[in-house]
């Protein structure tokens, strides 16, 4: 999964993006246009349980991919910035709410709201000058009746999707179908990708009630001091649960952050386990059993026979993998199975 950073101008995108993956890129780089990437495991106790009882040569997490990309986005950003956001799965919004009279804010105050709403409209504004340009020339092709009938339904689609964006709606409230959604899926529009927010407090406005009652109306929002982690991941791993605990911080917000995001973006987790290897994967709510053997290895998907499956809840509560067969919890399950949450998962295949 790959996550990009967005926001408004100072408003601390590459110190959320250090807090968060424990970088140690140079903040207030105004006017950048290379992005920052960092690749974070995904924690996962239910890993370090496999990991304990299987004893493999290697245990190997899942991972978030995340992306600081750099100025606001709208029509105007440079194409670099805007290429940088359209290859993400998911926005990450980064909400000013901390003050500092050393780093003003560009339009004057802090007022989360005013910004939350200025990042939609930005990307509303990129998407409509992408849907525009190829609509105009779709339109050109259909009057001369020399439109295949695919391009027809591309322009269908748009002038749907379009008509959203000149509300200043997001594209995703066009509700697409599979066939239509399909259609446009090359152009990547920023408006239809999931997002949530992170609002940037000060330090001593984590637990405030203002910052309660900005992250309840924000969507799939939390807070973050994303200056005191940042400087908290640069500590060594000895000083900093003592500087966690001194400020009575139960865990860096990254590990909740990714709970969020899981919960947010309908994400799942399976297991693997192979030889001497015990493995995470991440893949989206609803995903048939074929379809994550693809994620595994595209010759699994291709040869698929069937998937050997048990839980982890069943296999931990049996205590070894012997004994959750020996209850019954092992079972065969065809292509069209829909992995949960936590299963454990072998797959027999062919080619």
């Amino acid at each position: 999964m790959k996550l990009g950073i967005i926001g408004l101008e100072q408003s601390g995108k590459t110190t959320v993006f250090n807090a968060l993956t424990g970088a140690d890129k140079e903040v207030g780089t105004f006017g950048k246009i290379e992005a920052h990437i960092s690749m974070v495991k995904v924690p996962d106790e239910r890993l370090d349980w496999l990991e304990k009882v299987y004893h493999p040569q290697r245990t190997v997490h899942a991972d978030i991919e995340f992306v600081d990309i750099p100025g606001s986005i709208n029509d105007s950003s440079d194409p670099k910035i805007l290429a940088a956001a359209h290859e993400v799965d998911a926005l990450v919004f980064v909400v000013r709410a901390f003050k500092n009279p050393n780093v003003p804010h560009p339009l004057g105050g802090n007022d989360p709201f005013r910004d939350f709403e200025q990042i939609k409209i930005g990307l509303i504004v990129a998407d409509m000058s992408k849907a525009e340009k190829r609509i105009e020339k779709l339109k050109k092709s259909v009057e001369k009746g020399a439109a295949p009938q695919e391009e027809k339904l591309e322009l269908s689609v748009l002038e749907k999707i379009m008509e959203k964006l000149e509300n200043e709606r997001p594209a995703s409230e066009a509700e697409l179908s599979e066939q239509e959604e399909k259609a446009v899926r090359s152009f990547q529009f920023l408006t239809l990708k999931p997002y949530l927010s992170l609002l940037n407090v000060s330090e001593n406005a984590v637990r405030s009630e203002e910052t309660a009652k900005s992250t309840e109306k924000l969507p799939h929002c939390m807070a973050i001091s994303a200056n005191i982690e940042m400087e908290i991941q640069r500590l060594e791993e000895k000083d900093r649960k003592a500087f966690l605990d001194d400020l009575e911080i139960k865990e860096l917000s990254v590990n909740s952050f990714i709970k969020k995001a899981y919960n947010a973006l309908g994400l799942i987790s399976f297991f693997t386990v192979h030889g001497e290897e015990v493995r995470a994967w991440t893949i989206r709510r609803g995903t048939t059993a074929v379809e994550a053997a693809g994620k595994v290895h595209t010759d699994m998907q291709r040869g698929f026979i069937r998937a050997e499956v048990f839980s982890f809840e069943d296999l931990k509560a049996a205590g070894s993998e012997k004994e959750a067969r020996h209850a019954g919890h092992f079972r065969p399950e065809g292509k069209d199975y829909v992995v949960q949450d936590g299963d454990i998962l072998t797959i027999k295949f062919h080619v």
